[in-house]
């Protein structure tokens, strides 16, 4: 991402990337997905489901389910400080329509290029360790959350979105939006306990 991300893409082509690569069929899965953004750093992992579930995509049913089970996975090995994250490969089988991904990727575009403009290294002492455990404990609560959360309409875009600030902040290094994610997750995770 510009300014200093860990995979040198920012966050418009990382979006040209996936549509790119997700095939020509009607049907696309999340392991076309993961497979375009690399899975070797867990920013961009944690960045795509926290995408998915927050753009239109995440209104398929099931597809919170999954983007949550994903966040927890990953989360869990950057808490134990895995070198290299793994996901399983069930739910990377995921799929659904190349259209409404095409269609959610077209609707954030301009998002992305005020993003990309925002992002440069700051605070980057709340990007590594040990603040990346503190990062992974609350976004496994997170995604927890989305569990029972997806039952009430748009209520998941809450955690998703901190979700993405986290991703973000841990790919460009930027503590800024690390910040900020936590006072988002503390709205989403009093959302959960009211829901409850």
């Amino acid at each position: 991402m510009s300014g200093g991300a860990e995979n040198g893409r920012d966050l418009e082509d990382l979006m040209d990337e996936i549509c790119a690569d997700s095939g020509s069929s009607d049907k696309v899965s999340l392991a076309q997905i993961m497979q375009a953004v690399g899975t070797r750093a867990y920013g961009p992992l944690l960045l795509v489901p926290g995408l998915i579930a927050l753009a239109p995509t995440g209104a398929i049913p099931g597809m919170s389910i999954v983007t949550g089970t994903i966040i927890v996975v990953v989360a869990l090995q950057l808490l134990i400080g895995l070198n290299e994250p793994w996901i399983p490969k069930r739910a990377l089988e995921f799929s659904f329509s190349r259209d409404t991904l095409v269609s959610a990727i077209d609707r954030g575009r301009p998002y992305a290029r005020r993003i990309d403009a925002f992002l440069k290294p700051s605070l980057t002492q709340v990007t590594g360790f040990p603040a990346t455990r503190i990062i992974a404990i609350v976004a496994i609560a997170l995604a927890l959350s989305m569990y029972p959360l997806a039952l009430v309409p748009f209520a998941v875009a809450i955690p998703s979105s901190a979700m993405v600030l986290f991703a973000l902040g841990l790919t460009a290094r930027d503590g800024r939006l690390i910040f900020a994610g936590f006072i988002l997750a503390s709205v989403a995770l009093a959302l959960m306990l009211y829901t409850a």
